[in-house]
């Protein structure tokens, strides 16, 4: 399942069609959404059928400003539409083993209908149970490292864009090939690029599409770069690079294993050989020694249950020390899950230790999906 997202400044030229075409062929997109497109209705129907879509939903264009279009296939089901001026939101129907998507999009170019825009969002938010996708022509960066000449980035002009995002828990999804999305089409110390357009998302969505992947696309015939939204990607298989894990450092048995194996006998090259010592048998140690938290996790459960069954029946003291210890043990599995979901995410554990585990397994896929190539 695959959107492509592309402010395009205008689709009345006559070499629009032909970049267009070339888009969709290449990429074969379920949904096309067009920011900027500067014409009516009637110029949507003719477009649809040119690039083999099945629907389409317009929001014209007042004068030369704005006007937004969303095309999708007959594979799809739109439950839901509205719009306005400068926004739509439409609830797709994927796949019937899946939930309904909310997908936003908006494209306003003056500052006040922008932070007018992001305002009324806050107010406004679907319930955070709902897959919610917002892709978009923001008009604004977030950081100066989304900025590249020019006047300097200033927090204040994204301010309203962060609290909204802050107040409905979205994540940007990040991209993945050329970081910037526009330019001024100037040459020299005149040019200026910045990263307009992105997806952002909430943790309900990236749990029903964890391999959801962002793309920025090749600038051929706008200012803005398309972008391309791969829902179901490929899983990402092994093998993996060796990673030591912090969460190693939690078993009291770590300690000694690390000195006993990094210790070489030959004096000349002591810690190239102790490497080598130690990586040799960290993999046996990992899956003997420290072992399967998962695994784990469902056998100290299990014994739980059936503590927790003969309590009900009679009173036990030896039970009752049984099962607080066995608590005892089950909380320190997951806060070693804690930590390993913590780092994966590539967060500072120390600093954000008491976090929720199922938020840093959100911005782990979230960041794992950013990570392919």
């Amino acid at each position: 399942m695959k959107l492509i997202v592309w402010n395009a400044r205008g689709v009345n030229n006559d070499d629009f069609l032909s970049h267009a075409w070339g888009l969709v062929c290449t990429h074969k997109p379920d949904v096309l959404i067009l920011l900027e497109t500067k014409f009516d209705a009637g110029r949507a129907v003719d477009l649809r059928k040119q690039l083999n879509f099945s629907e389409n939903k317009v929001i014209p264009a007042r004068g030369l400003r704005g006007g937004i279009c969303v095309f999708w296939k007959s594979t799809l089901d739109s439950l839901y539409y509205t719009e306005d001026e400068h926004k739509f939101h439409s609830l797709f129907k994927f796949h019937n083993h899946q939930p309904e998507v909310l997908i936003t999009v908006h494209a306003p170019s003056i500052p006040r209908q922008r932070h007018s825009f992001w305002n009324d969002l806050k107010s406004n938010l679907p319930p955070s149970s709902t897959p919610w996708l917002v892709v978009e022509d923001i008009n604004e960066v977030t950081s100066q490292g989304e900025k590249r000449g020019g006047r300097a980035f200033r927090s204040s002009y994204c301010r309203d864009f962060n609290n909204f995002t802050d107040a409905a828990g979205l994540m940007d999804l990040g991209t993945v090939g050329n970081p910037y999305t526009w330019e001024n089409a100037r040459y020299g110390r005149r040019v200026i690029r910045e990263r307009l357009d992105r997806a952002i998302t909430n943790a309900a969505f990236v749990e029903v599409f964890p391999q959801v992947k962002v793309t920025t696309l090749v600038r051929k015939y706008s200012d803005h770069n398309p972008i391309l939204i791969s829902l179901c990607d490929d899983p990402v298989r092994g093998p993996f690079p060796f990673r030591c894990k912090e969460v190693w450092l939690q078993h009291d048995r770590f300690k000694y294993f690390f000195v006993s194996h990094w210790k070489a006998t030959d004096q000349c090259q002591p810690l190239l050989i102790g490497r080598n010592k130690f990586l040799s048998s960290i993999p046996y140690w990992n899956t003997n020694v420290f072992g399967n938290l998962n695994m784990q996790k469902k056998i100290l459960l299990a014994r739980l249950n059936g503590i927790q069954l003969s309590l009900a029946n009679r009173y036990s003291r030896f039970l009752v020390n049984l099962e607080y210890d066995l608590i005892h043990e089950l909380n320190l599995i997951y806060k070693k899950e804690r930590v390993i979901w913590a780092k994966k995410a590539g967060i500072n554990w120390s600093k954000f230790g008491d976090f929720n585990t199922k938020y840093f397994h959100t911005l782990a896929k979230a960041r794992k999906s950013r990570g392919k190539i």
